[in-house]
């Protein structure tokens, strides 16, 4: 099949971008999207508020470092994937003027804007929401300097998968602190409301995730055919697949686990924290497939 010959002719410095890649999708969503759990949950009790400010600021560091790790990474890729070409001052020059560079600058920025928000412990400003939501942009607009949405038309692929990030974003930075909400020693009223309030929230989002991503991948393959014979269309269906697993598990959240936690089921905590566990390792799934999407295979095959 066209994924596997894509995947066993990986070398190792390919390898290293993916998982580079994938790191850095990982704490980009983390730190945008702690940003908008803040704000969309804003009387946090006060030990929540503080594990997901620092989240926050861990990602967006881990962040930081990634991207920048990746400069040299790109250099070494233009020189055959080697340290001499990673280190190489021209090579360097030509990946940071080049639309890589762009993406580098716009992230670092936005990633280190995000953090304004979890300055303000105790209260939300709007001066810190602001700054945080500008850097939220700026990363959001550093995954369309690159990539297959470049293309035309560019604006509205663009705009398609910065929907698609935002609401991804929120979901995945959700789950680290829900995990430990539903954990014995809370309050079980204020937690009950605060996973309805997620579950109403996280409705929307799954929706608007489902079809940004679905008109995305329409617009990209360009038909049916390219979705099934190319490698790029069969890790296309390979993330679909995990999605709709990871869809599943909400969906045994929102209808059966939440209601079992409302209700005082005293096995409820731990299925739920399981639940949001697997969720969790099918999200690093995705993420590492879409760093294979977006290094080693494209839309035309």
């Amino acid at each position: 099949m066209a994924w596997w010959f894509s995947v066993n002719s990986l070398d190792v410095w390919t390898v290293a971008m993916i998982l580079v890649a994938a790191g850095v999708y990982l704490s980009a969503l983390v730190a945008t999207g702690a940003v908008l759990f803040r704000l969309a949950f804003p009387r946090l009790p006060d030990h929540d508020r503080r594990r997901v400010a620092r989240m926050g600021v861990f990602a967006a560091w881990a962040g930081v470092i990634l991207i920048l790790f990746q400069w040299p990474l790109e250099a070494g890729y233009l020189g055959g994937g080697n340290i001499a070409a990673a280190t190489n001052p021209m090579l360097l020059g030509i990946v940071f003027e080049g639309a890589s560079g762009g993406r580098l600058m716009l992230a670092v920025a936005g990633l280190l804007l995000v953090q304004a928000i979890q300055l303000n412990n105790l209260a939300l400003s709007k001066t810190a929401n602001s700054v945080s939501l500008v850097g939220v942009l700026l990363v959001m607009l550093a995954f369309v300097q690159v990539g297959h949405t470049v293309n035309t038309p560019r604006l509205v692929l663009a705009g398609l998968l910065i929907v698609h990030l935002m609401a991804a974003a929120f979901w995945v930075a959700s789950l680290w602190p829900l995990f430990h909400l539903v954990g014995r020693g809370h309050n079980q009223d204020n937690t009950a409301h605060i996973l309805t309030r997620f579950g109403k929230i996280a409705m929307g989002g799954v929706g608007v995730l489902v079809l940004a991503g679905v008109t995305l991948a329409t617009l990209l393959t360009g038909g049916l055919t390219p979705l099934l014979t190319t490698a790029y269309g069969q890790f296309l269906i390979g993330k679909v697949l995990i999605v709709a697993a990871l869809l599943l598990f909400a969906a045994a959240n929102k209808w059966r686990l939440v209601p079992a936690f409302e209700s005082g089921d005293a096995t409820a905590p731990g299925r739920l924290q399981r639940s949001i566990a697997l969720e969790m390792v099918l999200v690093a799934v995705i993420l590492l497939i879409t760093a294979v999407l977006t290094r080693v295979s494209s839309p035309n095959g």
